[in-house]
Order: C-alpha cells, then sequence, then structure tokens
C-alpha cells in the first residue's frame, strides 16, 4: 500500500536546495502574522538509515507522542518502522494508516478499560505492565495480551524522568509481579525500561540491559522463556548531538548479555531522536519594549524585551517545563548595538517567556527569529490559548527522496531498506533528474 501520497500538504523541492534555502526564502517574504514550522522529512529519512547504521539489532518503534504530523507517520510507516502508541487514539491512528498490529507496542503501563477492549478487538497484543493491579485489569479483559514487564532505571542527567511516574522496581518489585502473572496464567514475553527522556548519559543503557538480563534469568526459573528486550527511548535527537556514545553502549550490552543466538527480539521506542532535528521555527517580531534598570552603583542598564508570534502555548512548553536548550538565530545587522533581552510569546500570560536573559544585537520590529532542533514534543502539546492560532506546518522533501519511497513497496515488518541500498537509490535518483 502506497501511504505516502504527494498531496497539497507536501512540498517537492530539488536535491539540489537545502532546507536552510527554504528559511532564508520564508524570512525573506515575510513577516508572517502566524510562527511556520519548516518541516524536513529527507532528516526524518536520513535519522532512520542512520539508526540502522549505529544500531543494526534494535528495531526502533517510534513514539507516536513526540511528534504526531501526519507527514511523519506516513513517512515512517512507508519505511517500515514500529510504533509505540500510549492511547486508545494513538492506536486508532495508526492502524488507520495501515499499519499491522504487530507493528504496535502498547506502551502504556496504565490502560484504560476501553482502550483494552480496542486493542484486543484489534489484536494489538504486546504491551507493558508495572503493577499487580494492571496484570489483574488485563486479566479480566485481554487475557491473551503479550506482556512486557515495565522496570525503572533512570538516568540521573535526564531531561524528564519518566520514572516517577511508570517502571517497577527491578529487585523487590519485578520478581514478585512475574509471579503475580504466572499464578494468574498470563504470558508474559519480555522486559522492557525507558531510561527518561532527553537522556546525557550514555552508560545508563549498559546498566539497565545488564537488569533486564537478571530478570531474564529468573523469569526462567518460573517457566517463562522471555524473547523481548524493549530498551525504551532517551536518544538524543538535535543537530550536532550524535547517537554514537549510546549506541556504543547499547551494542556492548546486548551483545554480551542478548547474544544473538539467543534470538531475544530488541526493539527500541526512539521519539526526539527522529524528529528534533527535523524542525525548524521561523518566528517574527511582533513588538518590543525597553525598560531601563537603575543598579546599585547608580548606573543605568538597558534591557529589551522582544514579543514574537510563538510561545510556550505554541511550540515552547517543553523550553518552559522541561529546560530544553533554547538558540535564537537572528540577522546580525552592522553596527547593532547587543543588549541584555528576554523573549516572550505573544499571550497575556505572564508566564509564557522563551528566554529570560540573552546578549542579542537589537531586532527591529518585523525582524524574524529563527529555532532550529524544536520538533520534539512541540505541536503536540500546542493550544490555542488566547485565540492565538497553532503554528503552521509546512513539509518539505527532496524529489530524489520522494522517488525513493514512491517506488518501493512498504518494507515488511521487521526487515528494513538497507542504509547501503538508500545511499545508491539516493544517488540514481539524483542522477535521472
Amino acid at each position: 500500500m502506497n501511504v505516502l501520497k504527494c498531496s497539497a500538504d507536501l512540498t517537492l523541492i530539488s536535491d539540489e536546495m537545502s532546507i536552510r534555502d527554504v528559511i532564508r526564502d520564508i524570512v525573506r517574504k515575510g513577516p508572517h502574522e502566524d510562527p511556520i514550522l519548516v518541516l524536513d522529512l529527507d532528516d526524518v529519512v536520513r535519522k532512520h538509515y542512520g539508526w540502522y547504521e549505529q544500531m543494526p539489532r534494535v528495531s526502533p518503534f517510534y513514539a507516536v507522542k513526540c511528534n504526531d504530523d501526519p507527514r511523519i507517520l506516513k513517512t515512517m510507516v512507508k519505511l517500515g518502522l514500529g510504533f509505540d502508541c500510549a492511547s486508545k487514539g494513538e492506536l486508532e491512528r495508526m492502524l488507520d494508516l495501515g499499519v499491522e498490529p504487530e507493528r504496535i507496542i502498547f506502551a502504556q503501563p496504565a490502560k484504560s478499560i476501553p482502550s483494552l477492549l480496542y486493542a484486543r478487538s484489534k489484536q494489538v497484543s504486546v504491551m507493558t505492565f508495572d503493577s499487580a493491579i494492571e496484570l489483574e485489569k488485563i486479566h479480566q479483559y485481554y487475557p491473551e495480551a503479550q506482556l512486557v514487564l515495565r522496570i525503572r532505571h533512570d538516568a540521573v542527567k535526564v531531561r524528564c524522568f519518566l520514572g516517577k511516574k511508570f517502571g517497577c522496581d527491578s529487585v523487590n518489585e519485578a520478581p514478585a509481579l512475574l509471579r503475580k502473572a504466572a499464578q494468574l496464567r498470563l504470558t508474559v514475553v519480555g522486559i522492557s525500561f525507558h531510561v527518561g527522556s532527553g537522556c546525557d548519559e550514555h552508560e545508563v543503557y549498559y546498566d539497565a540491559v545488564k537488569m533486564a538480563r537478571s530478570l531474564f534469568d529468573y523469569a526462567k526459573t518460573i517457566g517463562y522463556v522471555l524473547n523481548l528486550l524493549d530498551i525504551g527511548g532517551g536518544f538524543p535527537g538535535e543537530k550536532n548531538k550524535p547517537i554514537d556514545r549510546y549506541a556504543q553502549a547499547v551494542n556492548r550490552a546486548i551483545d554480551h548479555y542478548f547474544p544473538e543466538k539467543e534470538n531475544v527480539r530488541i526493539i527500541a521506542e526512539p521519539g526526539r531522536y527522529y524528529v528534533a532535528s527535523a524542525v525548524t521555527l521561523v518566528s517574527f517580531v511582533d513588538s518590543k519594549r525597553i525598560v531601563t534598570d537603575r543598579l546599585e552603583d547608580g548606573t543605568d542598564r538597558t534591557r529589551i524585551f522582544y514579543y514574537i508570534n510563538d510561545g510556550i502555548y505554541g511550540t515552547f512548553y517543553s523550553t518552559a517545563y522541561e529546560a530544553q536548550e533554547t538558540i535564537p538565530i537572528v540577522q546580525r545587522k552592522a553596527n547593532a548595538k547587543e543588549y541584555s533581552s528576554s523573549i516572550w510569546g505573544p499571550t497575556c500570560s505572564p508566564l509564557d517567556i522563551i528566554l529570560r536573559d540573552i546578549q542579542l544585537p537589537e531586532l527591529d520590529i518585523g525582524d524574524s527569529v529563527v529555532f532550529e532542533n524544536i520538533g520534539a514534543y512541540s505541536t503536540v502539546r500546542a493550544c490555542q490559548f488566547n485565540g492565538f492560532p497553532l503554528p503552521k506546518v509546512i513539509a518539505y522533501l527532496r524529489e530524489g527522496t520522494w522517488k525513493i519511497l514512491k517506488d518501493v513497496n512498504t518494507v515488511p515488518f521487521p526487515a528494513q531498506i538497507s542504509p547501503m541500498a538508500y545511499t545508491s537509490a539516493r544517488t540514481t535518483a539524483t542522477r535521472s533528474r
């Protein structure tokens, strides 16, 4: 099935054109009333092949919650990814795109009864749990489910500590939960963990895999032969943040604790890795205010407040609440003086502040402010507070990549187009233009 259709919501550009060219053109035609998000689908495709080059044994199940733009999802379906879904809505969305149930993990340890019944009706059988009550609920409403026990193994250097909410203690709780599952005659197929979103601590993956191995061994003593290891997400996806060191830690761990001869299927749930660098925001200065402060030494300090047409109720939720790094890119005019500046969103909320104190050359009304690495956990959290519109997302794809995706049938899961085959096809497509 050819789910990737070139329609009005996808703009094809020549192979010689860069996304920077696209952004410069948008800026030149500005200022625009609404903020514009530039989605580079080629970046998503490159990330996919980069993943398999780095971790060939680990099948990615994209975390839909990270960015659910339909063009991203359709591209990923075409590439043969699996999907991490956490709600009935996400299950419906991916199944409607033609994703087979076996390409989905229902990675929600606290599922509602309706969503559980829906998963059962659609034969989405692989799902996580981390408590005895969840086991009892699954036993009642979906006893034939294929269960994955989620353990807690938090990184210290992490942007979002998911272990605060999900994941059982691997020593004090996990063995008892496996025994409970056996008592209920439920099928447990694997172990999962998530070190936290935006992890900056690659060795934590090695330690987590080691702990999972001990639970594989314990499960065997009570009659379970586990065959699935889910190493979760947390991988970086911003420009200039490669996953090399993460991949090295993961590969060392799985090769040591889960050698290929054991035939254990290994998956991950990357979100930020696939989409963070794929989206760039082009915003504009709507207004500004110059403030003069009298300092203790009797001197004055000038500060400038800039009000742009996007904020924390649009693209910048993660900046405000998860300490996501945000670096504005502005045009530096000749002889422009720098001032201590703050950047605010357009709403009336005093919480709508993007950057509190940053040195910037003085900007004029209508000037552009560009932000890269804005694709993860941004639009999915946006709302229309104060009546301001959601950011407009414009998707771009190069003609050569379009030809490859259009001509190839959807890749059977869990196989994928090899990086070498992709590179060869990409070169051929470019030469045939």
